[in-house]
């Protein structure tokens, strides 16, 4: 590994919550609103344990029809010269992980395929815990 470089070892869904609220109407477009957040917290000399949490709204005009809830859990190694300001990164592929188990939770609800929102790290940056 390279000494500033980082690999996620494991991941795990600690919550996983689906509920359909309100039917879906036809030929009204569905928006998401997102809620995304990390946690981390260096765990060993160069592993930080990041907690990702989701909370996904989709709804059509005020109506909210289904909401999606979600905690991650990732161990991710790090270099001995990583800046904790990479711990962003290994959010963004945690997040890769996460897009096809919401993708199967819509198809199971017999939902429409849906475009998910992802993180913009614009304005997003991982909290850490010491």
């Amino acid at each position: 590994m390279q000494p500033n470089g980082f690999q996620i070892k494991t991941i795990q869904f600690k919550k996983l919550d689906f509920e359909r609220v309100e039917e879906l109407r036809e030929e009204i477009d569905l928006d998401c609103d997102s809620a995304i957040s990390a946690v981390a917290k260096k765990n060993a000399e160069n592993e930080y344990v990041i907690q990702l949490n989701v909370n996904l709204s989709f709804k059509q005009g005020d109506m909210e029809i289904f909401y999606i809830r979600l905690v991650m859990i990732g161990t991710v190694e790090v270099g001995n010269a990583f800046k904790e300001s990479l711990l962003n990164n290994a959010v963004l592929i945690m997040q890769f992980y996460l897009q096809p188990i919401v993708e199967q939770m819509i198809t199971i609800a017999k939902l429409p395929p849906l475009d998910l929102p992802f993180i913009d790290f614009g304005e997003f940056e991982v909290k850490i815990e010491s």
